[in-house]
């Protein structure tokens, strides 16, 4: 017994780290692949019931959440609709981060519990912003709480003549939930 109290100090010492954030996958649409390698979730709404919409985006690039962080208008507490929230406009505008491409998913609880993707696009090289979802990505939320929120995002084949429009998807994610702080 006394043996444990003698190694408390050392375990406190050495706390577990934290879960790191992860991001992997990509989408390809008619010889268009965005390769994913950074995300952020955030929640974005929250409507007068308490249903909580979560936004969730996977992007090409490493996203600067310094400037995230620095967005005063991000750090107020969230609306009751995402139509109203500057927080996607902020991340879309690091063209750092998202000209190679980026998707955004919105999670909304309460009785609809359910995923969407809302958009995936890109820069293409003429400047032009291209969008690339085909209609059969879908998405599948293993966790989500107030920390963290982990899926996966798939597609499905169609058959012809349904598929002129398909894409591929395989891609995972694991974040934080919550908007960089300064």
């Amino acid at each position: 017994m006394r043996n444990v109290f003698l190694m408390l100090p050392l375990i406190l010492a050495f706390p577990a780290p934290a879960h790191a954030d992860s991001v992997q996958g990509y989408c390809e649409r008619d010889g268009k692949r965005i390769s994913f390698s950074d995300g952020i979730a955030f929640v974005d709404a929250r409507d007068a019931a308490g249903v909580v919409t979560t936004t969730i985006y996977l992007t090409a690039k490493a996203l600067d959440r310094k400037a995230l962080a620095a967005c005063a208008a991000c750090a107020e507490a969230p609306g009751e609709n995402t139509f109203m929230s500057s927080r996607g406009d902020e991340i879309e505008g690091q063209r750092a981060a998202v000209a190679d491409g980026w998707i955004e998913l919105q999670h909304v609880g309460g009785e609809l519990d359910m995923t969407s993707i809302v958009n995936i696009m890109y820069l293409s090289s003429d400047g032009v912003l291209t969008g690339l979802d085909g209609g059969n990505g879908q998405v599948v939320i293993g966790t989500n709480n107030p920390t963290r929120i982990a899926g996966k995002v798939t597609s499905e084949a169609r058959e012809a003549p349904f598929n002129e429009t398909d894409m591929k998807c395989e891609a995972s994610f694991d974040l934080a939930v919550g908007w960089p702080k300064r």
